[in-house]
């Protein structure tokens, strides 16, 4: 178990190598001010203090007791963090990650959330410490690549995890169906070329109206839902990293047949004009 030590200093080929890694007493995130993108699966527990930050091109504040489950390449932008923040992150490479999708964990709606962070009560946060300790010390005595037994220690906790978010969001039971993860990685792969659901479909063999059923059931969220706010999210990183791009040419990355289509689009899904999102960055600078 790694302690002290910022995240960005555990070279990749480790963590490959490591399979896993727990790292106690971050105080700060890997950037600021620039976004990043990690390659592998990590858990975070927040002890205290506070990050803002973007998820995905959404504004989100990780508080004391937050517990946060983010799956590999998404975008997170860190504008600040307090000066008490303390967290713990599990970082699992893509290997062992494979191997714990194989476990059936159940899961994958975490992937669908707006935001990755939930809150656990007092009661809640003792458990999940009480498992990550215990990992930290199998991986401390085993010292090489993880054994069986730490990948089910794994499995359970990002299985206690899944249970207690359901519980306290009043989240319904997920059905056996498993389309709504590789749905997501369509739209990853997709969303700039195409915004109509019936494309995915196409992809599952399935008709527009099923899929999106499936969807629905597996999500709580239309199958709409999740291209457009993939869509607006890519929307933000081009504006944010691209800041010399041409609207119109921002709009023709993103798919959009014009910049007028583009515009109604982002301010009914940001709330403001692309333009205006890039005078907003400037203005929390």
């Amino acid at each position: 178990m790694e302690e002290g030590e910022d995240f960005l200093c555990l070279m990749s080929d480790e963590i490959n190598d490591k399979g896993m890694v727990v790292i106690e007493k971050v105080d700060r995130m890997p950037v600021y001010g620039e976004a990043y993108v990690s390659p592998f699966f990590i858990i975070a527990i927040n002890h205290s203090g506070t990050v803002t930050l973007d998820y995905d091109g959404l504004e989100t504040v990780f508080r004391p007791h937050d517990i946060s489950v983010v799956y590999p390449y998404h975008e997170l932008f860190c504008h600040s963090t307090s000066p008490l923040y303390k967290a713990t992150l599990i970082v699992v490479s893509n290997g062992l990650f494979g191997q714990l999708v194989s476990l059936n964990t159940g899961q994958g709606r975490f992937r669908h959330e707006s935001f990755p962070h939930f809150h656990l009560s007092d009661g809640q946060y003792n458990d999940v410490m009480n498992i990550v300790k215990g990992l930290g010390t199998i991986l401390r005595i085993e010292h090489s690549s993880p054994n069986d037994f730490a990948v089910w220690m794994l499995h359970i906790l990002t299985t206690i995890i899944t249970k207690i978010r359901a519980k306290n969001e009043n989240l319904p039971s997920l059905p056996d169906s498993r389309i709504s993860p590789r749905y997501y990685d369509a739209i990853k792969q997709h969303c700039r070329q195409h915004h109509d659901v019936a494309f995915y479909a196409g992809l599952f063999c399935l008709s527009p109206k099923y899929f999106s059923t499936i969807i629905h059931e597996e999500t709580g969220q239309t199958a709409g839902h999740w291209i457009r706010q993939h869509l607006a999210s890519q929307a933000k990183i081009v504006l944010r990293t691209d800041k010399g791009m041409r609207l119109g040419d921002v709009a023709e990355e993103l798919g959009f047949p014009d910049l007028a289509s583009f515009s109604r689009f982002f301010n009914r899904e940001v709330g403001m004009s692309p333009s205006e999102y890039r005078q907003s960055l400037n203005t929390k600078k």
